[in-house]
């Protein structure tokens, strides 16, 4: 994608989410598929990230034949990439609640 950064920060695990254009909720139904596998980690005890730019390297024509060698046939989307890894350290603390953000009708 124009850079030599590691885009994916070293994590071990890279999860590729891909979903159907051919089915109309599929944007949805791949959001949810990502925000599954992230809650899934967590609830492991590992660090996650959702890595945008998947439709970008899945549209492009070197993700095309990387998707072909993969044995991937169909017209995809590519929704994200999930990162997957232990945590360097002690996992943070979850920041405090905001008292009032939320009100009930």
């Amino acid at each position: 994608m124009g850079t030599h950064a590691d885009p994916f920060y070293g994590a071990p695990v890279v999860i590729v989410v891909l979903a159907d254009r051919s089915r109309p909720t599929y944007l949805n139904d791949g959001s949810l598929v990502m925000s599954n596998l992230l809650l899934a980690a967590h609830d492991l005890g590992l660090g996650s990230c959702w890595i945008h730019r998947a439709r970008q390297v899945f549209d492009s024509p070197e993700g095309k034949a990387l998707l072909k060698t993969w044995g991937i046939d169909g017209d995809y989307e590519g929704i994200g990439h999930c990162i997957v890894g232990y945590i360097d350290g002690e996992r943070p603390e979850a920041a405090p609640r905001k008292s009032n953000y939320v009100y009930y009708v």
